[in-house]
């Protein structure tokens, strides 16, 4: 069962980096996303797509997590390291949410936004 929901969780956040990278590469693929993520409203829509780097790295950081803390569960040598890990990633993950909510609200850090989504400004 453990296998799983490793399983699961890599291949969502493999979806979801493959959707950062053809967003990133491609201004129709925005398009796409964002009407994918209708029921977050038009602005949250945008938001999220233009802040599909810190998304990205939130799945990772999840997948990871899970990784690590099922991986800490299985084998008691290793539980200690893969536990601060964890915890690591998990803190990771928080300021991936700040970083998120910076790039909704003022656009920045602008490196994170994909070239063409740059000059569309707030919420």
């Amino acid at each position: 069962m453990n296998i799983v929901v490793c399983v699961g969780f890599v291949a969502l956040a493999a979806y979801v980096v493959r959707s950062a990278v053809t967003v990133w590469r491609d201004p129709r693929r925005a398009r796409t996303e964002a009407d994918g993520l209708k029921r977050l409203g038009k602005r949250g829509a945008w938001a999220v797509t233009r802040g599909i780097v810190p998304v990205a790295a939130m799945f990772t950081c999840l997948a990871l997590i899970v990784i690590s803390f099922l991986g800490a569960e299985t084998w008691s040598a290793v539980h200690g390291p893969l536990e601060t890990s964890g915890t690591v990633l998990f803190l990771l993950m928080l300021v991936c949410w700040l970083v998120l909510a910076s790039i909704a609200v003022f656009n920045r850090p602008r490196f994170l936004v994909p070239p063409y989504l740059r000059d569309r400004r707030r919420l």
